[in-house]
């Protein structure tokens, strides 16, 4: 089936005039395919690229098919067919020879940045995208210039769709991502280090993202045949998992597998043909891994020329008990962890306030305040454990303040409570601890808000403790413990002032029962947003809203909702659309046809009539497509009330 052509038929029909409500309407019938027209993957790629905020098509775009690989290898982009996307938006892309057709999708656009989704839909929504700093730190917490960081937007097995280099204070700038997109995982090439692993944690306004990779030792050797012939072109891999991490050998046969975990070892080779050979634990490095005889078709074991991790055997670190004592500690119950090369178990014979370190060499101190569920540790790194006396003395470092003033509308200090509702910070619970502390809740009798808080972004509360007031709700970013500022200083907090936003229909009455949610440009995954409700008089009462925000209106009645970007300082009023639209998608005999309606970024299927129910009054682009069938461009004018199309579509 061709794609795109041309050649499309012009027709002016009146239809509806009896409900006064369409005059005339221009369909379009072509050849090109839209939204309806394809099943899925089975046919091939048909989507419309919308900006996630607006609403608005993204033309330009380039954008590639990927299907997954066995052996990826970090920092290479390849993709099965790829097209780009028309004025409208739309991208065309036929069904990949391959049985199962794709596994990402990816766009690259001049402007727009880098995004991939595993799924596309009819209308594939774009987040806004950022220049995402990572800062790559090793297992000391010291920089690691030059280290190559990618951004993996799918399963391992996909290929890295940014990559970035790491200056000498160790910040690589992903360029153009969109740090909320539903798979957004880092990987780090560089000797030394650990690949790291882990998804991108940024939001608009944080400093870079801490990116610290464990050690690891490169992996070295050559793969040759069973008569000692160096084979170029194979896969070596290390480790268990997707990404490997995976090399590439040379002519000569040579590689190097960069970032395995400690004790992992090449298990991997995979020849140019596709035929996998397994492999012992290497002891040590380089090796020499040698392919049986491909005469023996039963062969699947490679072998090598050191011993096998079995059968080497292991040299224990020499180690010390040392004392440990914390200054400016939070409580009395504090635990230590220590790591270094080649670190076994913690003794648990140890005495209380002792830890076992290396005799010489790295290592890292960890102390945790277990008073706590929380995990808010503090990490001290030492050079060379020969400095270390017996004891050794760190001091904690405080979590950072929130300040604060609460005032009413008048200017004048007022008693308040604050309650902390949620923290954007993740990976900070142990066993489903709940976010709670001493300054969970508290009260301010004269408005001088002081409160400790762990670094990240965290949803604070701020309710007076008198009158009908609405509290306000902020998000806070607090800064990391050790930072040269450790305050957020948030400044005057004014409660009582006129609503940020209010929600009225047409006639300026409040409409305290609709829906509302706003987006916010690198915080929210595309599709999502956060919801807050409405009082009787249609003001909003949740989280503050800032310029640039997306608010989105829903009506009961409503299948597309209203949506504004807020500009400016506020307040805003929005009043949500009302326009109904029915589509009659028939053939030639008046017979329904299986059809589906793309207008803005709002696709809708159904047998024979597509209604939607939001639409803004006024001009609209309708792009209608159906299986087996030529497709229509249709442009109407939208009414205050039910507006109805005819669609004849004919055979393709």
């Amino acid at each position: 089936m061709e794609l795109t052509r041309p050649r499309y038929i012009v027709l002016f029909t009146a239809v509806g005039l009896a409900s006064g409500l369409l005059a005339q309407e221009r369909v379009q019938i072509v050849d090109a395919v839209f939204p309806g027209s394809f099943d899925g993957k089975d046919d091939g790629l048909v989507s419309r690229l919308v900006d996630d905020l607006t609403g608005e098509p993204i033309a330009g775009a380039e954008v590639f098919l990927v299907t997954e690989s066995e052996t990826p290898i970090g920092g290479e982009f390849w993709f099965d067919a790829s097209a780009t996307s028309d004025a409208d938006g739309f991208v065309r892309i036929a069904r990949p020879a391959r049985p199962r057709g794709w596994d990402l999708v990816v766009m690259r656009h001049p402007v727009r940045g880098t995004v991939a989704t595993t799924y596309a839909g009819p209308v594939w929504r774009i987040g806004r995208t950022f220049a995402v700093p990572v800062r790559v730190l090793d297992w000391l917490g010291k920089p690691a210039p030059g280290a190559v960081v990618g951004l993996c937007g799918g399963c391992g097995h996909t290929p890295d769709i940014v990559t970035a280099t790491a200056d000498n204070e160790g910040v690589a700038l992903m360029i153009g991502i969109d740090p909320r997109q539903d798979i957004c995982d880092l990987y780090v090439q560089k000797p030394g280090l650990h690949f790291f692993y882990d998804s991108v944690r940024w939001r608009p306004g944080d400093p870079p993202m801490d990116v610290r990779c464990a050690q690891s030792v490169v992996q070295t050797g050559k793969v040759v045949d069973h008569l000692g012939k160096p084979i170029g072109g194979a896969f070596v891999g290390g480790g268990s998992r997707h990404r490997g991490p995976w090399a590439r050998t040379a002519a000569d046969g040579s590689f190097a597998v960069v970032g395995a975990e400690q004790g992992e070892c090449p298990h991997t080779v995979v020849l140019p043909g596709g035929h996998k050979f397994s492999v012992d634990s290497a002891s040590r490095y380089p090796v020499t891994i040698t392919i049986p005889d491909p005469s023996d078709p039963e062969a699947h074991e490679a072998a090598i020329d050191v011993p096998t991790r079995r059968e080497a055997e292991e040299t224990a670190v020499p180690t010390k008990v040392v004392a440990v004592r914390v200054a400016n500690a939070p409580s009395t119950e504090l635990a230590f962890e220590v790591a270094y090369p080649g670190a076994g178990r913690d003794d648990e014979r140890l005495a209380a306030g002792h830890v076992e370190i290396p005799q010489a060499g790295p290592f890292v101190l960890t102390v945790h305040d277990d008073s706590t569920p929380i995990w808010n540790p503090r990490e001290f790194p030492f050079d060379d454990a020969r400095a270390v006396g017996e004891t050794i003395d760190v001091t904690w470092a405080p979590d950072a303040r929130v300040v604060a003033r609460a005032k009413d509308a008048a200017g004048r200090p007022i008693s308040v409570h604050t309650r902390w509702l949620a923290s954007a910070q993740i990976g900070f619970r142990r066993s489903g601890a709940k976010d709670d502390g001493p300054d969970h809740f508290a009260v301010f009798a004269d408005g001088n808000i002081a409160l400790q808080r762990r670094e990240g972004w965290s949803l604070l509360e701020i309710a007076a403790d008198a009158g009908d007031v609405p509290p306000r709700v902020l998000w806070v970013h607090v800064p990391r413990p050790a930072s040269p500022q450790p305050t957020a200083m948030l400044g005057d907090i004014v409660l009582g002032g006129a609503p940020q936003l209010r929600v009225v229909d047409a006639e300026g009455r409040p409409l305290a029962n609709a829906k509302v949610g706003f987006r916010r440009p690198g915080w929210h995954e595309v599709g999502s947003r956060t919801e807050g409700e409405l009082d009787a008089a249609g003001a909003w009462l949740g989280p503050d809203l800032h310029a640039g925000d997306a608010v989105e209106v829903t009506l009961a009645d409503a299948d597309v909702p209203t949506r504004m970007v807020l500009a400016g300082n506020g307040p805003w009023t929005i009043a949500p659309a009302r326009g109904e639209l029915v589509v009659r998608l028939v053939d030639a005999s008046g017979a329904a046809v299986d059809g589906a309606v793309t207008v803005g970024d709002h696709s809708e299927a159904g047998r024979g009539e597509v209604t939607l129910r939001g639409l803004p009054p006024g001009r609209a682009r309708l792009f209608v497509g159906a299986k087996g069938r030529r497709s229509a461009i249709v442009d109407v004018v939208v009414g205050e009330g039910r507006t109805t199309v005819r669609v004849e579509l004919p055979p393709r």
